[in-house]
């Protein structure tokens, strides 16, 4: 079995985008400071019981955050449940092992993976902590693992490689996580004990501890198996996404006694004010109508795909905007974390283009006709990228070929912004030529988001040559 050099790994552009966003909202986030215990405590409750929720889900333990949460804080739970209560207090006891390893800047030894199984699997399987002593195979997987005998030797090795340094710390983080999966160790309990070693990496370099989100469950099987094969920026892509959702959080929490002092004042000096309230109300408002339009979008995408046999429309999502995300949107323009969705153009297996739709503040001088009452309102905005390893700009879009610039979601309707000038002619001497091109964006309410996106589908089909005008 190969292991990959880790010094050799390499990510395409939206992997790479992803780990600096990852890297702004850490640099936010030390920003407040030391922690108080309160805060600490708060953190490890919020956060734990959906992890170890998670990496069971995944598995196919059925536990939820709330039966984990009463097995760690001791309550009665039902009879039916106690085999659950064991595998929850298993992954607590190993999540309890790697968090203080890494705080401590502990060496990733054979003895630390085999520890950390043992207590995953104490009291289940009788191999708990021991190496596999027979071949075995994964299910539904294209890679047969090693040879039992060849084990020892193979996780030596990845211990030394990681040891040995070098690339990012996400990009880590996912290489051990993955390579652990392939070298597949043990009889059982391979996948939890390697997202406990991602995130022991991700604690050591002080990132937070994140598992896998079981809403990404087949994206994640995805992205082990490229991994496999050398290519580790899918499971970098879905950890940075969880890793930013999970520092979003954390900062909120640790913000929460400050802020909660603040309204305590603000309620005392004008009580009966329902500011907060209302910009809420509006908030759910905007993540409704945002949330239908990318769902739309992706269904649309999805019943392409069935059809088409010459091309693919292959996209991601992310995660939902907080409210506190989005107000740091409004209040400062922009913010990190705010990628929606990305849609790659594939023909004939080869990336020929790249959008992203990302949340940012409205900007009143891009359009033709600005309203001051939408001046704080969030919308969808458009980058794409012809070479798949160009980065995305944030800077004001500008493509002759399609017109769509700007979905806003406000709370009356949605509005489109598109540039109004985009026009194509063909001919037979030239194809496809651009007539004219505007620089600001005209604005349109829309009844029906599927007219939108089969406008903004067919200008790229049209924009790339697969259909005619």
């Amino acid at each position: 079995m190969e292991i990959f050099d880790l010094h050799e790994i390499s990510l395409d552009s939206s992997a790479k985008q992803l780990e600096e966003e990852v890297g702004g909202e850490l640099e936010s986030l030390r920003n407040l400071g030391e922690f108080s215990p309160e805060v600490q405590e708060e953190l490890a409750r919020s956060f734990l019981p959906d992890r170890i929720s998670d990496t069971l889900n995944i598995e196919g333990v059925r536990v939820n955050a709330r039966l984990t949460r009463a097995v760690l804080d001791g309550l009665a739970i039902s009879e039916s449940d106690r085999y659950s209560e064991q595998e929850i207090l298993n992954v607590n006891e190993a999540n309890e092992l790697i968090e203080s390893e890494a705080k401590a800047q502990a060496p990733l030894t054979i003895d630390l993976v085999k520890e950390v199984h043992r207590r995953i699997e104490t009291n289940l399987i009788p191999e708990a902590g021991s190496f596999r002593l027979a071949d075995v195979s994964i299910t539904g997987a294209r890679f047969r693992p090693p040879s039992w005998a060849d084990v020892p030797d193979l996780v030596r090795t990845a211990c030394e490689q990681y040891e040995a340094g070098g690339n990012s710390d996400l990009t880590r983080a996912a290489w051990l996580h993955a390579t652990i999966a392939k070298i597949h160790p043990f009889m059982d309990g391979n996948g939890r004990t390697a997202r406990m070693l991602q995130d022991f990496s991700l604690v050591r370099s002080g990132l937070l501890p994140v598992g896998i989100p079981i809403s990404r469950r087949g994206e994640y099987y995805d992205a082990l198996e490229v991994a496999d094969e050398g290519n580790f920026g899918p499971l970098v892509s879905i950890m940075a996404s969880a890793e930013l959702s999970a520092l979003d959080k954390a900062r909120r929490i640790a913000r929460a006694p400050h802020e909660r002092r603040e309204r305590i004042r603000r309620l005392v000096k004008a009580a009966g004010k329902t500011t907060r309230q209302t910009e809420y109300n509006i908030y759910e408002v905007w993540r409704r109508r945002h949330e239908g339009f990318i769902a739309e979008f992706t269904k649309w995408l999805d019943e392409l795909n069935e059809e088409s046999s010459d091309f693919t429309f292959r996209y991601r999502t992310y995660e939902a905007k907080s409210f506190e995300k989005w107000k740091e949107i409004r209040d400062r323009g922009w913010a990190h974390g705010t990628w929606d969705l990305t849609v790659d153009v594939v023909v004939r297996g080869k990336v020929i283009c790249k959008f992203l739709f990302y949340s940012k503040r409205h900007q009143l001088n891009w359009t033709t006709d600005p309203d001051d009452s939408l001046r704080d309102e969030v919308g969808l905005f458009i980058s794409s990228v012809s070479d798949p390893d160009e980065r995305f700009s944030f800077n004001q879009f500008s493509d002759p070929y399609i017109s769509l610039r700007e979905v806003l979601p406000c709370k009356d309707a949605i509005v489109v912004y598109r540039d109004p000038d985009v026009a194509l002619e063909t001919n037979e001497a030239t194809g496809v030529t651009v007539v004219s091109e505007n620089e600001l964006w005209e604005g349109q309410t829309v009844v029906s988001p599927g007219d939108v996106i089969e406008e903004f589908i067919q200008q790229v089909l049209l924009k790339l040559g697969l259909i005619d005008l």
